[in-house]
């Protein structure tokens, strides 16, 4: 080992399940046993008391994700929940980057009907005016939410570009696409476009092309 350190491997379980406690892993075959022995931490098990008095970050992340535990399909108390959270943002003078971070697991965890977002954040800006006596989001939601469209888009900018190009090269190489072909060739992943990118050089007609799709 670089480091000449021992190494330990910890599983960190976050099921709801009381009675799960796995500790071990291993398998035999032909004669040989594997075994690997861990010790675990189950989230379910913490000290709620402890993780709410304390500052840490990682802290919050386990008390958003039991709360995302204990309100499947109480969307009143998950709302409840998820705007304390965000107040507590504040309280427990966590930075704006910290506060960002922890807004973005808020936001995925805590998930409520689309059509409550506008509510929801307009009261998240009235909890951050009361806590801070400032008039601008601290948390930058806004330009968090902006930032996301744009990489998304560019994201999907790439994707687009990635498919106009396979096609382009897959009809020189094929023919004409028949429009099933068509359609399976647009809805491939990114990473099999890039896949077929490299794998079409080899085509020679439009079979080779569905023997690979049929593949994939």
């Amino acid at each position: 080992m670089r480091e000449r350190r021992p190494v330990i491997s910890l599983a960190v379980l976050s099921d709801d399940q009381p009675g799960w406690h796995p500790r071990s892993f291993g398998y035999a075959e032909a004669g040989c046993v594997v075994r690997l022995d861990f010790p675990t931490v189950k989230l379910l098990e913490l000290d709620l008391a402890m993780l709410e008095a304390s500052r840490n970050p990682i802290a919050m992340v386990i008390l958003i994700h039991r709360d995302a535990q204990a309100t499947r399909g109480q969307p009143a108390e998950r709302l409840r929940r998820k705007l304390a959270r965000f107040r507590a943002f504040f309280r427990n003078g966590y930075t704006a980057a910290d506060m960002r971070r922890l807004y973005r697991v808020l936001d995925q965890l805590l998930r409520l009907n689309p059509s409550m977002h506008t509510t929801v954040r307009a009261t998240m800006r009235l909890i951050e005016q009361e806590e801070t006596q400032m008039d601008t989001f601290v948390t930058s939601i806004e330009e968090l939410a902006f930032a996301e469209g744009v990489e998304k888009g560019v994201e999907q900018g790439r994707h687009q570009t990635l498919q106009e190009v396979v096609l382009r090269l897959l009809s020189r190489r094929c023919g004409p696409l028949p429009e099933p072909v068509h359609h399976h060739v647009l809805a491939l992943s990114p990473e099999h476009l890039l896949d077929l990118s490299e794998t079409l050089l080899d085509f020679t007609s439009l079979d080779d092309l569905q023997a690979w799709l049929t593949r994939t």
